[in-house]
């Protein structure tokens, strides 16, 4: 054996003595935080398994949704028992001519309408604008109508919504109306007992981009401490988004919620019944579909009356893997489900739709 293969030889038997030696003493060196972390662990664990736990029952339970339908007025406790859509989305208070009455907070209202008339259950969803304010809400105040005391979150009001006011969303003070504390409109629909809740308006976040860049991610926050505020509370509390479909692709986004509905989907992004533009569609469906696979629900509401057009939307609709509901956009009258039930026994056509 030549010096030279002697000595690489040598080194190499060195080097795998160090190393053993350096693996033996290993514990010797670990660091106490590290071990403090994995003392900890079955416990950070078991909060994760329970948690994971609690997100899988619940989409358990909204992914075994066939039908739906969505009523924002003329809300009547007895009719909404009385109806056989296994979920429904309501406003959590009744209003009269814009203006607020009171919720839904009689004895036994909630609970009743989340049963069907043979005691089944049925999923209860409260309505939560959480991109503008609303005058017909219990956090308004009158002042507010006057400009000059108006908070400085408050923005212009909506010229085709009457109520609806444009909100900075990201502001504290905006949000401590939304969550956390008992006054406050989420938590509010958990004391009364609401299955969930469908927030609206996150779309909105686009409005302002132009004036605060950080606007999308400020929305993705915000629906995520709504979740997680909930969930503190009630482990099993549904939250489905409206619209803003192009949030789907955040990862935090998607975490936080158990279902996303669509209105408009093909018909009437112009308030018409006219069909949209195919690009729009394939826009939309390309992070519908996103949430599907995801294992969402998805939930789509088409503004129609053209009884050809509901028949093309509604097979186009569970094509996709989707529920469709058809329905008034004043959403002032409850149309009967789109979708039997009962699998295995979808009707040849849809029933008659009473709402126009």
């Amino acid at each position: 054996m030549r010096p030279a293969q002697r000595l690489l030889l040598l080194a190499i038997a060195f080097g795998a003595t160090v190393v053993i030696a350096a693996v033996g003493r290993a514990p010797s060196f670990a660091n106490p935080a590290a071990s403090v972390r994995k003392e900890a662990a079955p416990g950070v664990l078991r909060v994760q398994l329970e948690q994971d736990s609690a997100a899988a029952e619940r989409r358990r339970r909204i992914g075994a949704v066939r039908n739906w339908g969505y009523l924002l007025n003329s809300i009547d406790a007895a009719t909404v028992a009385s109806a056989p859509h296994q979920l429904l989305v309501i406003d959590n208070g009744i209003s009269a001519n814009r203006r607020f009455v009171r919720e839904l907070a009689r004895e036994g209202e909630v609970a009743r309408m989340k049963q069907h008339p043979d005691g089944s259950p049925r999923i209860l969803l409260a309505y939560l604008s959480i991109g503008e304010a609303e005058r017909y809400r219990s956090y308004w105040r009158p002042e507010w109508y006057d400009t000059a005391k108006r908070p400085v979150w408050l923005g212009d009001v909506n010229p085709i919504w009457d109520g609806n006011y444009d909100v900075q969303f990201w502001h504290p003070d905006w949000q401590r109306l939304m969550f956390g504390a008992p006054e406050a409109y989420l938590d509010r629909i958990l004391a009364q007992g609401f299955d969930g809740a469908f927030l609206d308006r996150a779309d909105v976040w686009a409005k302002w981009e132009k004036v605060r860049p950080s606007a999308r991610a400020d929305m993705v926050t915000f629906v995520r401490r709504l979740a997680e505020h909930a969930r503190k509370r009630s482990p099993d509390f549904l939250m489905v988004m409206q619209n803003a479909e192009e949030l789907l692709d955040d990862t935090q986004l998607m975490s936080a919620i158990d279902g996303v509905a669509k209105e408009d989907l093909l018909y009437g992004i112009d308030h018409t019944e006219a069909a949209n533009r195919p690009e729009d569609v394939t826009g939309s469906l390309k992070y519908l579909q996103m949430a599907r696979r995801a294992g969402r629900k998805v939930l789509v509401v088409e503004y129609l009356s053209d009884p050809n057009k509901m028949t093309a939307a509604s097979k186009r609709i569970i094509e996709q893997g989707f529920v469709p509901y058809f329905a008034p956009r004043l959403l002032n009258c409850l149309n009967p489900p789109a979708v039997p039930a009962t699998p295995g026994s979808a009707a040849a056509a849809l029933p008659e739709h009473p709402c126009r």
